[in-house]
């Protein structure tokens, strides 16, 4: 049940947020290169919003985590807040000696973004954040994921792309030796509790961005007159716009109940709902951006329109929920088979 704490927690984090990084800072794509930018992120660290990942826990139903996930959607956060805090932050609390070897720096003092696949990926993309911040790629080690191998490197290291993101850059990491590398053993219940909680903040950032977008358009559609009439009264315009509303609020309940699963040790065989809440949310926030866009009319598809921002937040999120729900399920596919 979501408390009052959960409420004046995400409100406080929301305030911060649409002060500090409104719509026109995510447009610039600053990166931590900028003493500004890397001074909102010691920010966030000496708030303790790194122990997000802590939260996470299944004591409440993931009602604040799932707020804090949706403000960084809403305001298309340009800082690795989610990986650090549900990747990094607590990998190294269950693995200390990756951070008495130096293979995993404190993400607190070394922003860092990353991924996590299976490790058959030719092509290892990643949000690139400046040649300041560290880039992780975590893979499985042996066949039965007993073992895994993390790989850190250097900002210069990384090759900007063209992405699709328009206030992330994107980064292709190097085929050349990383700076630190390590394996390492973590039973396979932790790892899936912690993908699980990967692939939920992502998650709820998506319905953030898609919650964003639609209420531009729903704001919209109550002042654009066409024809003598509001375009909100006709029904071609406010039926799928109570449909998209409903579609997400769907998928809020299916993250939520992917966040009160996170935890579980004991029993990690998985029952689905990684998948079933990829596939709600990733259909729910494509549909609530896209049509986003149709509402707006011809304004909706310019560049200067903040519309477009969304959808491709909500599509480059996408992909890397694709690749965590199904990296999730074969890590508790192989749970269930021991």
């Amino acid at each position: 049940m979501q408390t009052e704490a959960d409420d004046m927690l995400v409100s406080m984090f929301s305030r911060m947020l649409q002060k500090q990084h409104p719509l026109s800072y995510a447009r610039a794509r600053h990166t931590l290169d900028e003493p500004g930018h890397a001074s909102m992120w010691q920010q966030l660290a000496e708030g303790g919003w790194l122990e997000l990942g802590n939260s996470a826990s299944g004591e409440s139903d993931g009602a604040a985590v799932l707020g804090i996930g949706e403000t960084l959607g809403r305001t298309l956060l340009t800082l690795p807040l989610g990986f650090c805090a549900f990747v990094l932050r607590p990998l190294g609390e269950a693995v200390p000696a990756l951070l008495d070897s130096g293979t995993l720096l404190p993400p607190d003092a070394f922003p860092a973004a990353g991924r996590i696949d299976i490790g058959n990926d030719d092509c290892p993309f990643v949000d690139f954040h400046g040649t300041h911040a560290q880039y992780y790629r975590i893979t499985a080690g042996n066949p039965e994921r007993d073992t895994w191998i993390i790989r850190r490197y250097t900002g210069k290291d990384v090759r900007v792309v063209d992405g699709l993101d328009g206030c992330v850059a994107l980064g292709r990491l190097p085929d050349a030796p990383p700076a630190a590398e390590s394996v390492f053993a973590l039973p396979r219940q932790q790892m899936a509790a912690l993908l699980r909680g990967a692939l939920a903040i992502d998650l709820a950032e998506m319905l953030g961005a898609a919650s964003a977008a639609l209420d531009m358009a729903i704001a919209y559609a109550k002042e654009r007159r066409q024809f003598g009439r509001l375009i909100g009264q006709y029904q071609a315009i406010k039926h799928p716009l109570a449909n998209a509303w409903v579609a997400l609020d769907n998928g809020r309940y299916a993250v939520r109940k992917l966040l009160a699963d996170a935890p579980a040790t004991g029993d990690t065989a998985g029952n689905g709902i990684e998948q079933t809440a990829n596939r709600l949310v990733t259909t729910a926030a494509t549909q609530a951006t896209r049509l986003t866009i149709q509402v707006h009319g011809g304004i909706g598809f310019a560049w200067e329109h903040d519309a477009h921002l969304f959808l491709k937040r909500v599509y480059r999120l996408g992909a890397r929920t694709r690749r965590l729900a199904g990296m999730v399920e074969r890590v508790c596919g192989a749970v269930a088979s021991t």
